[in-house]
């Protein structure tokens, strides 16, 4: 199939739609034009309408790129489709569908005609051998897309699986064909992470379900907050100063990701030496993953920053260079839109191509059908068009139909003039403008009035020092700002402008509601009115609406936070992961499992005893990392208990993996205290407001400010 000169390359992500438009030019492609829409939320988070979110960021998309006529090719998830591989035994190339066809009805586990499925054939010169990746996703998920899609209008000429597209970028920026080492991409995304191994012009792709998200909630499961906030703290967590405990929220995914990426890495090493891995995605920004992962795996791990064969120049060169690292999939989109990836398959169903295919020739038809329908008319009607030139009246037609052309765009053109005129509405929005400089006045307002807290010789004070002199935090008058914010509600005839202003503030007064009214509301109360000093400020504090909200108040303990471990439980007969939880103190395992009691990181707490570990045949034995002790592969006893509990069961010999997707490589267990070691977290060795233990608060101030007329005098305003 001839492809196009250009073509849009777009992946609707979980936290945004990333889109490419390249170029061919000759055997380089060219970067004109790029998008990145975030989403309103991220898709993953509970209990939002996807499809909705989803329709509205393409919407907005469309709103500031034009598609018409263009090229698309979109992405589907790596986690909502499968990737198969398999290798073939000698076969004649037009025998080649039939085998595939036959492998696929086995590969895939679902029935094949509720699917839509295609595949890419690898050959090595010199071999007879044919290994092909089968590629596939159900049909009614390729339906729920497309839905979406054409209620915005697109309709894409092919849809393709993310690390499919990612390889290809890979293949064509690095220049993949020749290499003969196999290198790894890992992309983290929102919800899943996708492992390609690229050996030269051939690939191997597993996707697992842990990404961003977990994280995400790990972090809002520990610190006791919302999605949204844990998010953001995941985000600053290189520059937050409670990094060392968001990092330590953390660290259990860290293990499950280390645990997944040794499954898929043992193909790598059955393919040839493994010396690079390249990390792509927002969550390799993560403070420590890529030295952790490195480190556990022996291998070089580096973080795809730029791209080599593509760039953008001008004034668009740092946004690009911004989101470089997000937008791999949509550049392998593209080069497969232009014809230079190195898989081509398509997921698109093959009654919309005939649809589209048909709807390209219909275009033509038409074309033709008007030139010989146009061409007969002048024929026929040619002169009885001559004779109607001139009209009843001796006055040319054409004349006339100026005339009233004119007349006509004179209407217009006072209609115009009228609809340009400055309405209610466009003076509100104008108006707008009179209070940009309200913000700074109530900035101000909000911080004397916290200060007003503290005694007057003790506000030029460093940390160390107030800490010093007011050493029992019960009676500490310190109220530090949190967040501050606000809300315009525009003013209509008569009723003034308001804005609603919250401060979020923090405290640990043993009394905080009774104190915050006594200095806070009270600095507002008597403050109200713009007079004395205050006399050009543009607004009057409304005393009624001032509240230190009691309903909101939350009482904290910090600044640390470690969540207690999760206790085990005993295992079932023929459990597969035997007694336990993953991290946690495991109980007796079950006879017949292949891990036996505990965990599989360790039966027990960290400081505690092991599981039994009384299955026959157990590759782990039981026992905990710091307490009861268990052979850490079959085929040994375990040792003596240490200080946790008493010593793990005896071990089976190890079982053989029936695949590569089972096969594990040597490797050390994950433990806390092995992350320790390997990447201890700095000690925050500065003053802390609030000590280890000590309880605070959190309280939210909320009053109005009523605008004044605007413009006002600015003599002596802006403090």
């Amino acid at each position: 199939m001839a492809h196009p000169s250009a073509a849009w390359g777009i992946e609707i992500g979980q936290y945004a739609i990333k889109a490419l438009r390249l170029e061919r030019n000759g055997n380089d492609v060219v970067v004109t034009d790029f998008s990145v829409v975030p989403h309103r939320k991220v898709l993953s988070t509970p209990d939002i309408d996807v499809a909705e979110v989803t329709r509205l960021s393409l919407g907005q998309f469309l709103s500031e790129k034009n598609l018409e006529g263009e090229h698309l090719v979109i992405s589907v998830p790596g986690h909502s489709a499968f990737a198969r591989f398999a290798k073939l035994p000698p076969v004649e190339a037009k025998a080649l569908p039939e085998i595939v066809k036959f492998e696929a009805v086995q590969q895939i586990p679902f029935p094949i005609e509720e699917v839509e499925w295609d595949y890419e054939a690898f050959r090595e010169d010199g071999s007879p051998e044919v290994e092909v990746g089968i590629f596939a996703i159900t049909r009614e998920r390729v339906n729920e897309k497309l839905d979406v899609y054409e209620a915005v209008g697109l309709s894409p000429e092919s849809l393709t699986l993310s690390p499919v597209a990612l390889f290809n970028a890979m293949h064509f920026d690095l220049q993949l064909g020749d290499d003969s080492n196999p290198i790894v991409f890992i992309d983290i995304g929102t919800q899943a992470t996708d492992v390609i191994i690229a050996n030269g012009d051939r690939c191997w792709i597993r996707t697992f379900p842990l990404g961003g998200t977990h994280f995400t909630e790990a972090i809002a499961s520990s610190f006791k907050i919302s999605y949204a906030k844990a998010e953001r703290l995941k985000q600053e967590a290189a520059s937050s100063k409670y990094a060392k405990q968001i990092m330590q929220a953390m660290r259990p995914v860290f293990a499950d990701l280390l645990q997944e990426l040794q499954r898929s890495l043992s193909y790598a090493s059955s393919s040839g030496e493994l010396n690079t891995i390249v990390g792509l995605g927002s969550t390799f920004k993560i403070p420590g993953l890529r030295k952790f992962i490195g480190q556990q795996l022996q291998v070089n791990v580096t973080r795809l920053d730029e791209f080599k064969r593509i760039d953008v120049t001008g004034r668009e060169a740092a946004s690009f260079a911004e989101y470089c690292v997000n937008l791999g999939t949509a550049y392998g989109l593209a080069l497969q839109g232009i014809g230079n990836s190195q898989i081509d398959i398509n997921l698109v169903p093959a009654a919309i191509l005939r649809e589209q295919a048909w709807d390209q020739k219909t275009k033509w038809f038409v074309a033709a059908a008007s030139v010989v329908v146009v061409g007969s008319a002048l024929s026929l009607f040619g002169p009885f068009n001559q004779e109607r030139q001139l009209g009843t009246d001796g006055v040319p037609a054409v004349v006339k139909q100026t005339i009233t052309k004119g007349e006509q765009l004179k209407r217009e053109f006072d209609k115009a003039e009228e609809n340009g005129r400055i309405g209610t509405e466009a003076t509100q929005l104008i108006s707008l403008f009179d209070y940009r400089d309200v913000w700074p006045f109530i900035v101000h307002d909000s911080a004397e009035a916290l200060a007003c807290t503290c005694p007057e010789d003790t506000r030029n004070y460093t940390l160390a020092e107030f800490l010093d002199a007011f050493p029992n935090p019960l009676d500490c008058p310190l109220v530090r700002l949190h967040d501050l914010s606000g809300s315009l509600t525009v003013g209509k005839d008569e009723t003034p402008s308001k804005i609603n202003v919250m401060m979020e503030v923090e405290l640990s007064h043993s009394d905080p509601l009774n104190f915050l009214s006594s200095h806070v509301s009270q600095w507002l109360r008597e403050n109200a009115q713009p007079t004395g000093d205050r006399a050009n400020y543009p607004y009057v504090i409304v005393s009624d609406s001032i509240s230190v909200n009691p309903q909101s108040l939350l009482e904290m303990t910090g600044p640390e936070y470690i969540p207690p471990p999760p206790t085990g439980g005993s295992g079932g007969s023929n459990n597969p992961l035997g007694g336990g939880r993953p991290l946690g103190g495991g109980g007796s395992g079950g006879a017949g499992g292949p891990l036996g009691g505990g965990g599989p990181i360790g039966g027990g707490r960290p400081l505690g005893g092991g599981g039994g570990g009384i299955g026959p045949g157990g590759p782990l034995g039981g026992g905990g990392p710091l307490g009861g002790g268990g052979s850490g592969r079959g085929g040994g006893r375990g040792g003596a208990g240490g200080s946790g509990g008493s010593g793990g069961g005896m071990g089976g010999s190890p079982s053989t993996p029936d695949s590569p997707d089972e096969a594990t490589i040597p490797y050390q267990a994950v433990t806390v205290n092995t992350m320790n070691v390997l990447a201890p977290l700095p000690e925050h060795t500065e003053p802390k407001l609030h000590p280890e233990e000590s309880t605070w608060y959190r309280a939210l101030i909320t009053f109005d400010v009523e605008l004044l007329p605007q413009p006002r005098p600015t003599d002596g305003g802006g403090k």
